[in-house]
């Protein structure tokens, strides 16, 4: 998630709220599969570990990812996840050891965090805790999000590189797209499953409101962030369909692994998320239900919910019970909050906008922890199918992460101390149910 751009001013977020009210509907739960609690390392943390970082929660310090996850599933989490780009390995400066963070000769802060090299290392260490991975195939070269649409590249995947043909992909046909892009995914899914890991739930697209594997690259800003009001038919013929076919063709690639290795895929689920800072209720549930039309029907809705940015929404707490009913109602499919989280003070850095108080929920530890909590007691009674706190332990996440930091040392906020209380319900059960 990145920020909005800043001309999308208050005055243009207003008059949009205004006009896209929902009539109410009923509550009407989808979810009935055990609530996920996906409190997880986050991308950034395997590079925070290798750069001397340590992590203490109560009276346990981790000092390796698999010390500090296992807190997180001790703690409640009933799985991890992984972020996934097509660039492959990490890149060095000529020193062998400092990371080299540029790309095309720009720096790139993502260069060297979603490689698929991590993705092995992170599934190795679910295997390892007996705790699924829920993985995200972004269909980008280092990041995509509702902001960014960037290109995928295959240049370290030979064979998967031979099917453009030479060609650029932006001259890729939605078909040789479709093409690439499910042998990249069969790739990707048996070497991940080959580690030993479960995985229940897939993940396509990162905040993919406009596009997945580059199919929206070329879209405006000002379609962008009116779309969902004055253009969704424009977004519908041209964005949203050919997005799904090429999301289709991924998820045929993803259980073509499951066929290979002889894993039993029956109840294995699908899913793509969008940022809802950019979106109605009601552009939500066309965006999926479009996909649904065109080849990719969604077995969960994702969202990101990020309460403290700048929203279409007035009241961004209604924005979310809304979206949730909408989708629930229209659709039929639970919905899952890929990424959630709420500042205990000040945003600063490139998050520097993201300072609004959702109602009564103060910038504190305690105003974080308690958001966190009711978000969670509401979702378990009225359709969500779980929630993934965004970047825990990213430093440069500012007020947004689960731990305060001093000199590479983290040490736990009370969101994270008091973490099982806050996520109520029976963990053990959950887990058992995985």
């Amino acid at each position: 998630m990145k920020k909005i751009s800043s001309y999308f001013c208050i005055p243009v977020i207003v008059f949009m709220a205004l006009i896209c009210t929902s009539c109410e509907l009923e509550y009407t739960p989808m979810n009935t599969d055990p609530f996920r609690v996906a409190l997880s390392l986050s991308p950034f943390a395997l590079n925070q570990f290798e750069d001397g970082y340590s992590f203490t929660v109560g009276d346990k310090t981790a000092t390796t990812p698999a010390e500090l996850q296992a807190i997180y599933r001790d703690l409640g989490s009933t799985e991890m996840f992984v972020r996934i780009a097509t660039k492959r390995h990490k890149t060095y400066k000529e020193d062998g050891v400092t990371l080299d963070n540029t790309v095309d000769g720009k720096e790139d802060e993502n260069a060297n965090v979603h490689t698929f090299d991590q993705a092995i290392e992170l599934c190795k260490i679910a295997a390892g805790l007996d705790i699924p991975i829920n993985p995200e195939i972004m269909g980008a070269y280092t990041y995509m999000d509702m902001d960014k649409q960037q290109e995928p590249r295959f240049e370290e995947y030979p064979e998967i590189y031979a099917l453009q043909n030479g060609k650029k992909w932006s001259d890729l046909s939605v078909d040789e797209a479709c093409t690439v892009m499910e042998a990249y995914a069969a790739f990707v899914a048996e070497e991940l499953l080959a580690t030993g890991c479960t995985i229940n739930n897939w993940n396509l697209g990162n905040e993919a409101n406009f596009g997945f594997a580059a199919t929206g690259k070329g879209i405006s800003d000002i379609k962008k962030y009116t779309g969902s009001v004055f253009s969704v038919w424009w977004l519908k013929e041209n964005i949203w369909k050919d997005e799904a076919r090429v999301l289709a063709a991924t998820k045929k690639g993803v259980l073509s692994a499951y066929d290979k290795l002889g894993i039993d895929s029956a109840n294995v689920k699908f899913s793509t998320h969008i940022a809802t800072v950019v979106s109605t209720p009601r552009a939500t549930v066309s965006f999926f239900k479009t996909l649904a039309e065109n080849g990719y029907k969604v077995d969960v809705a994702g969202i990101s919910y990020y309460p403290s940015a700048s929203s279409m929404a007035v009241d961004r707490w209604e924005m979310l019970t809304r979206t949730v009913v909408r989708i629930n109602h229209k659709l039929g499919v639970p919905v899952f909050i890929a990424e959630f989280a709420y500042p205990s003070g000040k945003m600063e850095g490139p998050f520097a906008g993201w300072n609004k108080k959702l109602k009564n929920y103060k910038h504190d530890q305690h105003g974080q922890a308690e958001i966190y909590a009711d978000v969670i007691e509401w979702g378990r009674e009225y359709g969500l199918a779980g929630i993934r706190y965004w970047a825990p332990d990213y430093e440069k996440w500012y007020a947004m992460a689960m731990f305060e930091f001093a000199d590479k040392k983290g040490n736990a906020k009370e969101i994270l101390l008091n973490h099982k209380e806050l996520i109520g319900g029976s963990t053990e059960t959950e887990n058992e149910g995985e």
